[in-house]
């Protein structure tokens, strides 16, 4: 029933809240951060009891969300939720036919395995390769999550420098 009353809150206020993503990050990443502060929100749902503790948290969630957009833009310049999320984006990955793209990929990956320092490796493996999780990388490797986005966001940047002067 929890999960009933966070979801349908959520998308209640969907539009008010991508409103104030908007003016916190910038228009461009407001989808992203609903996406990004509804996937925290879900890790909490068996809390969410009332649809008055669902408001609060859907607007707080999205509201931290958005500031640390906000502050990564200001910090990296102007990096959005995409750029992070997809290392291979300045590898024209989205412009590529399928074979190639997959060429591109198997590059990248095989760039990480041989340049990037071990726990690098092990963040990018596990989160861009496997799909896992902030929280479950942060329980599996006893750091936290923080450091974990940290350490994602060291390792992207060096297989993008990486790429750039080895393949273009």
């Amino acid at each position: 029933m929890s999960t009933d009353i966070l979801t349908s809150t959520f998308l209640r206020l969907r539009a008010r809240l991508r409103g104030m993503a908007a003016g916190i990050a910038g228009n461009s990443d407001a989808d992203d951060i609903l996406h990004d502060a509804f996937c925290r929100l879900w890790l909490r749902n068996s809390d969410v009891r009332t649809e008055v503790e669902a408001m609060k948290l859907s607007y707080t969630a999205v509201r931290n969300s958005a500031i640390d957009v906000r502050r990564r833009t200001a910090a990296h310049g102007m990096m959005s939720i995409d750029d992070e999320c997809c290392p291979l984006r300045d590898c024209a990955w989205y412009d590529q036919p399928e074979a190639d793209s997959m060429a591109t990929y198997r590059t990248v990956v095989e760039l990480a395995r041989r340049r990037l320092p071990e726990r690098q490796f092990a963040v990018f493996r596990m989160h861009d390769i496997d799909g896992i999780g902030y929280e479950e990388i942060a329980m599996t490797l006893s750091i936290t999550q923080e450091n974990v986005r940290m350490t994602l966001s060291r390792a992207r940047k060096t297989l993008r420098e990486l790429y750039r002067k080895s393949y273009q």
